[in-house]
């Protein structure tokens, strides 16, 4: 009998070692019927007439999981139940949008995943979101370039009321991300100068709420480049000499003036010519000075040119 039982013993150990040896390498199939790694962070946003439930969880996992549950129930300032199914989303998105609900109503939202065993994950936290009336649009979007910086304004509202301001390329296509970083208290945001091409920009106001509760965009305010008119040069200076003349005057103090035009007439011709261009405040005219020649300079903005600076009157020096 010690024997018989030996004997059945060693064969169900190379059984056992045989069927894990074969096949594919890695976890048992066992591991596929358990259950799924629950979400374990929600966030919501209330923004125009959605209220945005998104989520994360990680990229290795989603590949385990047919995709997720999403959950709904109406509080009543505790925790609610007959939580109800309202959606199954793949496992390859992040965010919920449901334009299901009403101002001043609290709703609570939890998530479960769904596995490819069809095995149900433990619940995730429970969020909680009553969402608020909003506030007015943003109005009367204006914009002032100064030396370095875009400087942009609109009419505020009450002190309760933030703001958050988006910038786009392309004419009425916006992410969903702010351009600033922190929530705006005042109707007031500085920028970088775009030089090359027109940039647009529209403001949401919104309560500082853990839903945010962000309104509707505001008007589109378009800044384009080509407006920018740089100030006039100042301070125009030359030293002559028999062969050239040498022009200096002051740096614009506009970072995103792109450089200088050097204007000249003769005292023989009736009107100035353009007869070059600088990036610095100087420029050498090679030209002998053989008469009376006068000179003016303009600076160059993205597109547009300024008014002209002063005049320069430069006499031929005298014969010695």
């Amino acid at each position: 009998m010690r024997l018989r039982r030996l004997f059945l013993i060693i064969v169900a150990v190379a059984s056992i070692s045989f069927i894990t040896s074969c096949g594919k390498k890695g976890d048992p199939t066992l591991k596929t019927f358990e259950k799924p790694m629950p979400v374990k962070e929600i966030r919501a946003v209330h923004r125009e007439d959605e209220l945005i439930i998104s989520w994360s969880y990680p990229a290795a996992e989603r590949e385990k999981i047919k995709g997720f549950y999403i959950e709904k129930a109406i509080g009543n300032g505790q925790e609610a139940k007959g939580y109800k199914n309202i959606a199954f989303l793949k496992n390859d998105i992040s965010q919920f949008v449901d334009k299901d609900f009403v101002i001043k109503k609290e709703y609570l939202y939890k998530i479960r995943v769904y596995s490819l065993r069809d095995v149900i994950s433990d619940n995730s936290p429970i969020i909680k979101a009553m969402p608020k009336e909003l506030p007015k649009p943003p109005a009367k979007l204006s914009y002032r370039v100064t030396n370095d910086s875009l400087e942009i304004a609109w009419n505020g509202t009450d002190d309760s009321v933030k703001y958050n301001i988006y910038r786009s390329y392309e004419k009425g296509k916006y992410a969903a991300s702010p351009l600033n970083n922190i929530l705006l208290k005042e109707p007031f945001f500085k920028d970088r100068i775009e030089k090359e091409k027109p940039v647009y920009y529209t403001v949401r106001a919104l309560l500082d709420t853990e839903l945010k509760d962000e309104g509707y965009q505001s008007e589109e305010l378009e800044v384009n480049p080509e407006s920018f008119v740089p100030s006039n040069p100042s301070n125009l200076k030359y030293v002559p000499s028999e062969k050239r003349v040498y022009l200096m005057w002051d740096e614009n103090p506009e970072i995103w003036v792109k450089g200088y035009r050097i204007y000249r007439k003769k005292a023989a011709e009736t009107e100035f010519r353009l007869i070059g261009e600088s990036i610095t405040p100087a420029f050498t005219d090679n030209e002998p000075l053989s008469s009376k020649t006068f000179y003016y300079i303009t600076a160059l903005g993205p597109k547009r040119e300024s008014v002209l600076s002063d005049i320069a009157e430069v006499h031929p020096l005298p014969k010695r």
